[in-house]
């Protein structure tokens, strides 16, 4: 095996490695928003999760990189100039879910959970964002105030009897978790700063793999060493 076989190898467990955690941050949101009353649409913590950055721009988008990459091992499919190729023509698409991935968790971020963004009670119908907004994101503050103001966000109350809240101390009665509102931010905080990180990382992975693979394709493989057909 070469170089460049073992590290598109490596690459292709890393992506699929980071693919799954972004899989299962972006659904870490909707499990809770479940478990408040067995309704995936009533006191939703943001909208943004249900855009799917994790599972359609980190997850699906990258798999077939994963798969191709993967198969760089020894007398795999990729151990030819064609599949060094395509492991890198198939990160392209790797690169624009992780870019959109990133894009939506940065607006994510920059306007908080939803109950910080339309007030309390607010539910999914409440929500306004379009990819049209992501434009928008270079004029969003990112500063976090949301997170950092204690006991309210953006100003808007948040009144213990709340139905938001009151929804919040049954799922904590039921369950025995503590997921108050300050839980909810640190949930919402925690799933897009993830994603975030993880789209970087996928762009970064995956443009390493398109030089792997352009190199690959230009100097040969292991097999022509054997004397196999490329």
């Amino acid at each position: 095996m070469t170089c460049c076989e073992g590290f598109t190898s490596c690459n292709g467990f890393f992506l699929m490695a980071l693919s799954i955690l972004a899989i299962c941050l972006n659904l870490l949101p909707l499990v809770i928003n479940y478990a408040m009353d067995s309704n995936l649409f009533v006191n939703a913590i943001s909208c943004y999760e249900w855009w799917l950055p994790g599972v359609i721009g980190g997850g699906i988008l990258v798999l077939p990189a994963v798969a191709m990459s993967l198969a760089a091992k020894k007398g795999g499919s990729c151990n030819s100039r064609t599949g060094m190729l395509m492991s890198a023509v198939l990160c392209l698409p790797s690169i624009i879910g992780a870019i959109y991935c990133v894009l939506i968790s940065l607006y994510a971020l920059g306007k908080g959970p939803l109950i910080c963004e339309k007030g309390s009670g607010a539910s999914l119908s409440s929500c306004d964002f379009t990819i049209s907004n992501i434009s928008s994101l270079a004029n969003l503050n990112l500063n976090l105030d949301w997170y950092l103001n204690n006991g309210s966000c953006d100003g808007v109350s948040l009144p213990p009897d709340s139905e938001t809240n009151s929804s919040l101390l049954n799922l904590a009665e039921n369950l025995n978790i503590d997921l108050d509102t300050a839980n909810l931010k640190n949930y919402h905080l925690v799933t897009f700063v993830g994603l975030s990180v993880i789209g970087l990382l996928e762009i970064i992975v995956s443009a390493l793999q398109i030089v792997a693979g352009a190199f690959g394709c230009l100097c040969g493989t292991s097999k022509r060493r054997r004397g196999q057909p490329m």
